[in-house]
């Protein structure tokens, strides 16, 4: 493959750059992941020492030091989120670096552009979680296993802090064991029995080693490593059954990187076994499928560190594909975010200004706190403007091999960026808590404590919204509708939000 020219690797940087960053602030939470999320760092930010009692520390202190930062211009939650858009600058970079050091000269750009065309991949970048620093990690220790068969200083850095950080700071033995069969299984091949790469491991492995024992040690002497081995020891390895959920959840994770990695598993399946450059990456979609057999944060967010390795995958494959089926592919990928397009804008029209009439009432019904004219004009000359642009842009897709994922990561970002310009203000009044928090405070009396007993999502956007005084005693009591209150007394506000309507909450008053 060609090497990428200075003038697209320009364009390539400030479209990753835009689609990492655009959306992440102006929001609340939408997911209960999310604002289960917050909770740690909302307290890290009062003291940064307590991310080490939290299930992701590297996370919880890299979110808390952002909304640190940005405290003068931007909401906590806000601030927060740009970790978000930092981690998955990092991933891409580790991941254009490992298809460099493996394939050479242009596979970078083929399998940067590969990962930001995954579907399942848009919403948990753009969301507060620990999953956006989960991938970066995976990716900068699998972009340090392919620079370590070259270099043993770069690969043995980079082995050592990505495997100190899934270790010490994500989700501990699970991450340790799937990245310790990363490290070890190419060994296997006579392309890393080379004493480069054994060195680099002995740098790495030592340099995790010494990490580890030094922050256990202070761990220990601060009185906090009972609580870190709560959630990244074997106790936390032992609670839960392993899971096969890889299985059901890839295929849409991970579209449409997986058709063209098996498509460079196909064009090499008769030399498999001499096609020593995609050894690598078949040994970190196995160490990454391992890992998902432990616990995690959210039901498919540990799936994320198969898609590195799928990406590296796919990279190869677009350089092996026939013309016909390439141009097929891209073809396809047109046709789809075409529709995605068409469907967009008719949603928003029918929000908007009300045609079709039919589709309009459907939409009201489901957010009837939603009132037309909410999207800024600002906002609509950008999705205006995108649309267009991804229109005329098609024909003018170079005829070259990096064309299918070319228009798939094009048309993810273009997606994100209709979704949030024009339906931020929908969503917001569908999913987000404030809106249902608001309507609350209006049911209680100023400066009135508030006993809260629900669901621990609720209980953290509850404090981030309304800050409510705590008092045991407190008369004032909101609980989940399938809770049971010791009152006679009918509940004085129940509420939902309209997109969540199994998520029911009651404010009641008993006496004290």
């Amino acid at each position: 493959m060609n090497p990428t020219q200075s003038s697209k690797l320009f364009w390539l940087i400030l479209l990753a750059a835009f689609w990492a960053f655009y959306g992440l602030t102006g929001r609340d939470a939408w997911k209960p992941d999310e604002a289960r999320a917050l909770a740690p760092i909302l307290e890290a930010t009062t003291d940064l020492a307590r991310a080490w009692q939290a299930p992701a520390p590297l996370h919880v202190m890299a979110a808390a030091t952002m909304a640190k930062l940005g405290a003068p211009w931007l909401a906590l939650q806000d601030g927060a989120r740009l970790a978000s858009g930092v981690f998955t600058l990092v991933s891409l970079l580790f991941t254009a670096l490992a298809a460099r050091r493996l394939f050479g000269p242009g596979f970078g750009a083929t399998a940067v552009l590969a990962l930001i065309g995954c579907l399942g991949l848009m919403l948990r970048m753009h969301s507060l979680a620990p999953e956006t620093t989960l991938l970066a990690a995976w990716s900068a220790l699998l972009a340090g296993v392919a620079c370590g068969r070259d270099s043993a200083r770069l690969g043995g850095v980079l082995i050592g802090l990505s495997l100190s950080a899934l270790f010490l700071g994500l989700r501990g033995l699970s991450d340790l064991a799937a990245g310790l069969v990363l490290l070890l299984l190419p060994l296997l091949s006579s392309d890393w029995r080379r004493p480069t790469y054994r060195r680099a491991l002995a740098l790495g492995l030592g340099l995790a080693g010494a990490l580890s024992v030094a922050l256990l040690l202070y761990l220990h002497l601060d009185g906090m490593l009972a609580e870190w081995l709560r959630w990244h020891g074997v106790q936390r390895l032992a609670s839960g059954a392993p899971t096969f959920r890889a299985i059901s959840e890839m295929p849409w994770l991970s579209w449409p990187v997986w058709p063209l990695a098996l498509a460079a598993l196909w064009h090499e399946h008769r030399r498999l076994g001499r096609a020593k450059e995609l050894h690598l990456p078949l040994i970190a979609l196995l160490a990454a499928l391992l890992a998902t057999l432990g616990p995690s944060w959210s039901r498919d967010g540990g799936l994320l560190p198969i898609l590195p390795p799928l990406a590296l995958l796919a990279a190869y494959g677009v350089d092996s594909m026939k013309r016909g089926a390439a141009q097929a592919f891209y073809w396809f990928g047109v046709v789809c975010f075409v529709f995605f397009i068409f469907a967009f804008w008719t949603y928003f029209a029918a929000l908007e200004w009300g045609m079709p009439s039919k589709l309009a009432a459907h939409v009201a019904e489901l957010t009837p706190a939603y009132r037309p004219g909410s999207v800024s004009g600002a906002n609509l000359l950008l999705a205006l403007i995108a649309t267009v642009l991804w229109l005329l842009a098609i024909p003018l897709f170079p005829r070259a091999k990096i064309r299918p994922v070319l228009v798939w990561a094009s048309g993810m970002v273009l997606v994100w960026t209709l979704l949030i310009a024009l339906f931020r203000p929908w969503l917001e009044a569908g999913w987000g808590y404030q809106p249902l928090i608001a309507d609350l405070n209006r049911h209680l009396p100023a400066g009135a404590c508030l006993k809260i007993e629900t669901d621990p999502a609720m209980r953290t956007m509850l404090r981030y919204h309304l800050h409510p005084k705590r008092d045991a005693d407190c008369s004032w009591v909101l609980v989940s509708a399938d809770r049971k209150v010791d009152t006679d007394n009918a509940p004085l506000w129940e509420g939902a939000r309209p997109r969540q309507k199994d998520q029911r909450y009651r404010l009641y008053h008993t006496a004290r």
